[in-house]
């Protein structure tokens, strides 16, 4: 595809997402709120889509059949949702990250769980597509949140809201329960993320020091993939 068929392609899922959300509102003061909270999430997934085709775009990550295959697997969206969170944080965490002195700021790492997220979407999901012999020599200690993630843990609470699960033993099993709460953070979380991939699209957002070390870590980190894959491009 050409930057013009990728833009669309973007707008495209941005737009479907909003329309996502502009359907929660019809349903968000259900108790509990299931069915409103899991096209949340799908929203998200939505909007996660649009964030990594926007990097292809911008030549951070390559396209090919890997690539194409992690818009449509739940787990890779979720692990990008937390990258995109850790770029547009809800007001409480914004605040908390300039109240660090400016020489920290400048030399800080990533949180244990968003450089785990990237490692995970890029070695645990997309390296063992590439290589179904591929393994770890000393298999990674991952911090707790991103492994869980990792592990489809929203994806199956996305699900749960949805559809009877069923035991063995042909029983039902209970669902979580999602809370109002619950809800109204996922619904916030998802309108920032919106915004995110609008502001990268429109270059606002891509000036940010956050937004330069997340990219220039995937630009590294997919660098071999580019030159192993070109035909796929």
């Amino acid at each position: 595809m050409n930057e013009l068929q990728f833009r669309n392609t973007i707008q495209a899922c941005l737009d479907n997402g909003e329309r996502l959300l502009s359907d929660v509102l019809m349903l968000e003061f259900s108790e509990p709120p299931a069915t409103a909270f899991a096209l949340v999430i799908i929203a998200q997934e939505e909007f996660a889509k649009a964030f990594l085709l926007t990097l292809v775009c911008k030549g951070v990550i390559p396209w090919n059949k890997f690539i194409r295959r992690a818009t449509r697997d739940h787990t890779c969206k979720q692990l990008l949702i937390m990258i995109m969170d850790y770029l547009n944080p809800d007001v409480d965490e914004f605040i908390a990250r300039i109240n660090v002195p400016i020489e920290k700021q400048m030399t800080s790492a990533f949180p244990p769980h968003i450089a785990d997220a990237i490692n995970i979407f890029r070695h645990e999901k997309i390296r063992r597509w590439e290589s179904g012999n591929w393994f770890w020599a000393d298999p990674p200690n991952y911090a707790p949140k991103a492994k869980k993630v990792g592990n489809g843990e929203i994806d199956r609470l996305k699900q749960d809201q949805l559809y009877v699960n069923i035991s063995k033993d042909g029983f039902v099993i209970p669902k979580t329960v999602i809370t109002q709460s619950q809800f109204e953070d996922e619904k916030y979380r998802a309108e920032r993320l919106s915004s995110l991939v609008r502001g990268m699209v429109d270059e606002n957002r891509t000036s940010y020091l956050e937004y330069k070390e997340v990219t220039e870590t995937l630009r590294i980190m997919f660098a071999n993939m580019a030159s192993n894959h070109k035909k796929d491009r």
